[in-house]
């Protein structure tokens, strides 16, 4: 007698697969649907006028010493905001002997004047820069502001005609400490 072989009905495996694949599916909806849900906090709790958003603490200003060679990424706490076009600023400070001057460019590569100006032959004050450092600096563009130590000698009542780098040159009236501004040509 020659032996029949043997056949196993699929159905029941078929069967294990198709309850297993809806099983995934019916996890992975659920995840999927848990996933959109709005919980606090998220960005749609802003739909919902009970929700507040979360408190912020502001970034304090940066704090600039009084000092030559100090510098700060910013403006003095002191001084308003410059004009859209300005390029360079200085200004006298409280103490005669030193100016604030103002640059624009990175905020990680700003540029920090020398620590003391040097009086040129033809009455001005003239305020350098170092060499600046290859490096990546960021495509931001903000102030930055250095303290700088007039000459020995430099009237302190009388106008002052500062000639910032090669970005401008600007007059500062005797007893004023407000900024004045060298602006964009064009």
């Amino acid at each position: 007698m020659a032996s029949r072989p043997t056949t196993t009905d699929p159905a029941p495996t078929r069967r294990r697969h198709r309850h297993a694949l809806a099983g995934v599916v019916a996890i992975a909806a659920v995840a999927l649907l848990g996933a959109c849900a709005s919980t606090p906090g998220s960005a749609d709790a802003t739909d919902d006028p009970t929700t507040e958003p979360p408190a912020s603490t502001p970034t304090p200003a940066p704090t600039l010493e009084l000092a030559a060679g100090s510098s700060v990424v910013g403006l003095p706490d002191d001084m308003a905001a410059p004009p859209v076009d300005a390029v360079v600023g200085a200004a006298r400070t409280t103490d005669d002997a030193l100016l604030y001057v103002v640059t624009f460019g990175s905020s990680t590569c700003p540029a920090v004047a020398d620590a003391t100006a040097t009086a040129a032959d033809d009455g001005t004050v003239a305020v350098t820069f170092p060499e600046p450092d290859d490096g990546a600096c960021t495509m931001d563009y903000v102030p930055a502001t250095s303290v700088v130590a007039l000459p020995d000698g430099t009237a302190t009542d009388a106008d002052l005609t500062v000639s910032i780098g090669d970005w401008g040159q600007v007059t500062l009236p005797a007893g004023s400490t407000e900024p004045v501004w060298a602006l964009a040509e064009g």
